[in-house]
């Protein structure tokens, strides 16, 4: 009689936790739903890819390497209108005034382009140094500081299918780490990297 008793709340504990197992990613599931429809405002629009880069430096030794392509292959000349633009949203001192700093059309991934950006000091830059956006107004020189900030790409066939990205981090120009916790934001399709 005992015995039976013990298997019998060995097996309604055992119960107890599969029903656990299986409503906690449900769970999840529900809370990044929510979110999505409670916070309407954060998603892109229609051909509209938001990358948002959740820490960056200005220190100057922390330097963010950025591979941007565009795997669309329809290489038609509507597609290669696609725009670039940064916005830094957060600082870790003082607050963000988010304005969209473009990105000169030359060094944005059209269809069947990579291009290559850099995040430094207080700018952006392309393979070759040059500045494709000074971010100074945002990021005063002299200032060690951390930031993160949404990089928008614009095209008719723009979507997180299409436009992926992988970035480094070096420290004093020796390879740290992978770029990771980053996302992808297409209006239809959030992706976390």
């Amino acid at each position: 009689m005992f015995k039976s008793e013990v298997v019998k709340r060995v097996l309604d504990v055992k119960r107890v936790l599969d029903v656990k197992r299986m409503l906690v990613p449900l769970a999840v599931a529900a809370v990044f739903i929510l979110a999505g429809v409670l916070c309407p405002h954060t998603r892109a629009e229609a051909g509209t890819v938001n990358l948002t880069l959740p820490y960056l430096y200005t220190d100057g030794l922390m330097v963010t390497y950025c591979m941007v392509s565009n795997l669309n292959p329809d290489n038609t000349t509507s597609d290669n209108s696609t725009t670039v633009s940064f916005k830094v949203m957060t600082k870790e001192t003082g607050g963000a005034a988010q304005t969209a700093h473009s990105i000169a059309s030359q060094y944005s991934p059209m269809s069947g382009f990579t291009r290559m950006l850099y995040f430094s000091k207080n700018s952006i830059y392309n393979r070759t140094g040059t500045v494709v956006a000074s971010l100074a107004d945002e990021l005063p020189s002299g200032t060690i500081t951390s930031y993160s900030g949404v990089l928008t790409i614009t095209s008719s066939t723009a979507t997180c299918k299409t436009i992926v990205m992988s970035c480094l981090q070096t420290q004093s120009g020796v390879v740290e780490k992978r770029f990771v916790g980053y996302t992808c934001d297409d209006g239809t399709n959030l992706v976390g990297y």
